[in-house]
């Protein structure tokens, strides 16, 4: 049996991260204080997160799923004449109650240990990690390893312990998002099952993505005073807007039928920049969230998970002093990857019809490789450094 790693958090982040660790001969130590399965939205991956799943060697389970296929995101503002079209390759539209109980399950059934309990406190002390948990049965423990993965999501676990940070305020904080599940959403030939995103005043958006034949996930969101300006109650405030967000929206969701409860989530953009420490890795939604609107926080999730199992694998192999190296390269790479969204998203809200022309004319082979999810280690290509040019 490896050395043990703690991994606090069994979503996406977490049980992809104890697959990897498996991988490289490790012991991962899942806790994980819900209940699975459990509601979360994020439901659109992309081409280069389906890759990482595949070299985890879960193509069958993904088969199992029987998800849709992504082929691409539609982009559209007021009328149905001014929408484009991005390309993202071939992926796959999930419901993460089903996705994330297979990723669970299957890093158990490989060997990951499980452990429902809730994280109490995580301290340095001589060299390892302490963490306090609270078991299921109520009763108390700790548990101790030289690495530990952060993989709890927007609960920020470690950044609310005060072992990393600061949190910065990201750029769309100011925002709150209404999302439910609906039936009898029309969907024209063109769509299949590719995510559409519907726009209207800046910050203001709504994401359809078709879950199965019969289903799909809606989500409206808006700058936080213009709902707290409307006075409206959340479902009633959803199901109005969304019929009157503009005239292709309206065509699709005229007669759609709310089938979940209402959903909210408010001030959800921050940002980490020191996020490794010690053998410490926050991985995914642990240390940084920009906003939904591309799909980007599975691919996050899975990607980093292998970033931080192979620095861990790097530590293990080398002097501690040579650990802060590790953990360093670890925040540059995926840091700079998540730049990458965030340059993409501010250019998308500052020139809408010049990111159209890009992604639809001007760079459509480099738009489709960011919109496949192909931003881990790469030299920025015409196209984004145009978009970052005009952004200073």
């Amino acid at each position: 049996m490896g050395e043990s790693v703690l991994i606090m958090g069994g979503g996406p982040a977490g049980t992809a991260s104890a697959m990897n660790l498996l991988h490289s001969g490790f012991q991962p130590v899942i806790i994980e204080a819900e209940a699975f399965p459990r509601f979360h939205i994020g439901e659109s991956l992309t081409t280069e997160c389906v890759d990482a799943l595949n070299r985890l060697g879960l193509q069958d389970q993904m088969i199992t799923l029987a998800a849709p296929r992504k082929k691409g995101v539609r982009i559209f503002s007021r009328h149905e004449e001014n929408s484009f079209y991005v390309g993202a390759g071939d992926a796959w539209q999930v419901e993460r109650a089903r996705f994330d109980c297979m990723m669970l399950n299957t890093a158990v059934e490989r060997g990951a240990k499980y452990i429902h309990s809730k994280a109490l406190g995580l301290f340095r002390e001589g060299g390892e990690w302490r963490l306090d948990v609270r078991l299921a049965n109520g009763k108390r423990t700790e548990l101790r390893a030289r690495f530990v993965i952060d993989a709890t999501g927007q609960q920020r676990f470690s950044q609310r312990q005060g072992l990393i940070g600061p949190l910065r305020e990201g750029n769309y904080a100011r925002q709150i998002a209404f999302f439910s599940q609906y039936k009898q959403v029309v969907r024209r030939k063109q769509d299949a099952f590719d995510t559409l995103i519907h726009h209207s005043g800046k910050y203001e958006w709504v994401w359809l993505i078709p879950l199965s034949e019969s289903t799909t996930s809606i989500g409206l969101v808006v700058p936080v005073n213009t709902y707290r300006s409307e006075k409206a109650r959340g479902d009633a405030y959803l199901d109005s807007r969304l019929r009157a967000f503009s005239e292709p929206l309206t065509e699709r969701v005229d007669s759609a039928l709310r089938v979940g409860k209402v959903r909210t989530v408010s001030n959800y953009s921050y940002q980490i920049d020191h996020y490794a420490r010690d053998g410490l890795f926050c991985v995914g939604d642990s240390h940084g969230f920009i906003d939904p609107i591309f799909s980007f926080g599975v691919e996050f999730a899975v990607l980093e998970a292998e970033y931080a199992a192979k620095a861990i694998k790097e530590c293990q192999q080398s002097d501690g002093s040579e650990w802060s190296t590790h953990a360093r390269r670890y925040m540059e790479i995926t840091g700079a990857a998540q730049k990458v969204i965030e340059d993409l998203l501010a250019y998308f809200w500052a020139h809408p019809w010049g990111f159209a022309n890009m992604a639809h004319v001007r760079h459509q082979d480099e738009f489709l490789d960011l919109f496949a999810g192909r931003i881990y280690e790469i030299e920025p290509g015409a196209g984004l450094k145009k978009m970052r040019a005009s952004l200073v």
